[in-house]
């Protein structure tokens, strides 16, 4: 049935209320629960759903099932698992059994769910983030906090191994040579094991005997080609559990993309230069912490708390590099360098009392500068009542994980010149809220949350303000570029405005929701997923800005197609219901 529109909004004819629900394509019950998924990216490509004891994987294109067999069915060696997880290329399953000093690793065919090999050579490997597939020589390089060894996929034969390398990959870079440079970080999960008691000891254990590891390696015979410490810890996502690094080679240069950046020599690994801070203050955090806001119910407590993109990422363009460097609440710059020999260009002038600075953008001969506003922050809650979090799991009657923002104070938008490093304009029209920014045909285009700002970045005047109340969307937490028009996502709904003018094209109202994001990417094809606490789903088609609809179990995940056009929803079962998969249309 279709909301009733006001006298005011009908008139208009700008919000479409689009309520319709998704056809269903497909539907089918699986007999198990199901912790593990891996989707398929194309409709020609198979998917699964695993419990412990048994694995089930179908056809994305008709659902049919392809085979479903119990773990003890493929190797009796094994009677129940830890961890399942795919490499879609290879068109492999690994398996991992986990026993103290007794791991087993399992390979499997996708196609047929046929045994081809086990072994129990590799053990305190925590997961997929242990092991890198290496898709043209058909090889898996696998590390743990004893070493690393490379295999071949298939048949599971050992190629090398070395102890020189030691701890989780955290990521990687290939060199296109036959070598590989690798981050090492801490044995994954220690962090989430210590939230729920004192594990202290599991903490100290961990950090024993371990090294910071950037090295190189020759992956024909594991030749340590050079071995480099680097400063800091690596750091994950409270429950997403995203590494905060990026590796890249660049000519001739290793870039290390950690709270700030770190270059290398690729020939020799030989630290050239560092642009960085080493941490976020305290006193920030408290802050940030104090501002998180999250969709429960009821009173909740702060149990573990995490916030990302306090500070923006470095940008380089043109040669050089522009870092954010937060020294305190009360200092912060933006410095300039020369990629080539780090040597510094200019320091801005000090940025004052900037509690967060998450977005950077050099546009030509202007570098923009966003001061506050919202940043990612993620939690476990302790809750007087049962509630859910806007990730939606629960992890007891009174413990929720949730995902959140937090709105930072100051909040203003700065303009320095690129080759001097003088400040050209500020302007805190934005002063009471910032969504986030983005640069546009020599405009910055901001959101207040209120309303939507187009600045000129050569004299930091206004081209248009213009308010959001008629989106009827609630106040936006959002805005991305999409074809001319900026998309605004609100707490309950999504409009679209013209870059050029701000005027409205067309906006819709849904319930409460945040966008549903799948390795960072929001748009799939033309189409745009919100999801509610409770895992009801709206995808939006953006050039009609109508959309369809599907209410979910509480605590399903959902997959876009590659095009956006359809959307797989994936729902755990139990005692009463079972798990259940439906493919959904979505125009």
């Amino acid at each position: 049935m279709k909301k009733p529109m006001s006298l005011f909004l009908f008139l208009l004819t700008l919000t479409v209320w689009g309520q319709e629900e998704m056809k269903t394509l497909y539907q089918f019950e699986v007999d198990h629960k199901f912790n593990f998924v891996a989707h398929g990216s194309t409709d020609l490509s198979t998917s699964y759903v695993a419990s412990s004891k048994e694995i089930t994987l179908f056809q994305n294109q008709d659902g049919k099932v392809v085979w479903s067999k119990k773990f003890n069915e493929i190797t009796d060696q094994i009677k129940k698992v830890d961890d399942v997880f795919a490499v879609g290329q290879a068109g492999l399953v690994f398996i991992l059994d986990r026993k103290v000093g007794k791991d087993k690793m399992v390979c499997i065919e996708e196609a047929t769910g046929k045994l081809l090999w086990v072994s129990d050579k590799f053990q305190d490997v925590d997961g997929q983030e242990n092991m890198v597939f290496l898709k043209d020589a058909e090889t898996i390089l696998i590390t743990t906090k004893k070493d690393a060894s490379l295999i071949r996929m298939r048949t599971g034969e050992l190629i090398w191994r070395t102890d020189k390398f030691k701890g989780v990959t955290a990521d990687y870079a290939l060199g296109g040579d036959g070598s590989i440079v690798m981050i090492n970080m801490r044995e994954a999960g220690v962090a989430a094991k210590m939230m729920f008691g004192n594990l202290a000891n599991l903490a100290a254990k961990a950090a024993a005997g371990f090294k910071n590891q950037i090295v190189r390696i020759n992956l024909e015979n594991g030749e340590i080609m050079w071995d480099q410490t680097y400063r800091g810890v690596v750091e994950e996502k409270l429950l997403t559990h995203e590494r905060l690094v990026d590796l890249k080679i660049k000519d001739g240069k290793v870039l290390l993309f950690m709270r700030g950046m770190h270059v290398f020599d690729y020939a020799t690994g030989k630290p050239q230069w560092s642009a960085s801070y080493d941490e976020t203050p305290d006193a920030i955090m408290s802050y940030i912490e104090k501002q998180a806001k999250f969709g429960t119910l009821g009173m909740a407590k702060i149990q573990k708390f995490g916030a990302y993109g306090v500070v923006a990422d470095p940008v380089i363009v043109g040669g050089f590099a522009y870092v954010i460097d937060m020294v305190d609440k009360k200092h912060q710059f933006i410095k300039k360098f020369d990629m080539q020999s780090g040597k510094m260009v200019w320091q801005s002038p000090e940025i004052k009392d900037a509690r967060a600075i998450p977005g950077l953008y050099v546009s030509n001969d202007k570098v923009i500068l966003q001061v506050g506003g919202n940043v990612e922050v993620q939690a476990i809650l302790t809750q007087s009542r049962v509630g859910a979090g806007l990730s939606g799991t629960s992890n007891s009657p009174n413990t929720t994980t949730s995902r959140g923002i937090a709105e930072v104070k100051p909040m203003n938008v700065q303009c320095f010149d690129a080759n001097t490093g003088k400040q050209l304009w500020e302007s805190d029209k934005m002063k009471k809220g910032i969504t986030n920014l983005f640069v546009e045909n020599e405009n910055v285009i901001v959101c207040s949350g209120k309303a939507l700002y187009s600045i000129g970045a050569a004299s930091g005047n206004e081209n248009y303000e213009v308010p959001l109340k008629e989106d009827n969307i609630s106040e936006a937490s959002m805005i991305f570029p999409y074809a001319e028009e900026v998309v605004i996502i609100g707490e309950k709904g999504v409009s679209a405005h013209a870059i050029a003018s701000g005027k409205l094209r067309a906006s819709s109202r849904y319930k409460f929701s945040t966008p549903v994001s799948i390795g960072g990417q929001l748009v799939f094809g033309n189409h745009l997923a919100l999801e509610t606490p409770g895992q009801d789903y709206a995808v939006y088609d953006l050039p009609t800005m109508t959309y369809k609809r599907y209410d979910a179990r509480k605590g399903s995940s959902a997959f876009f197609s590659e095009d956006g056009k359809m959307l797989t929803i994936y729902e755990e079962g139990g005692l009463i219901r079972k798990s259940k998969i439906t493919k959904l249309e979505t125009e």
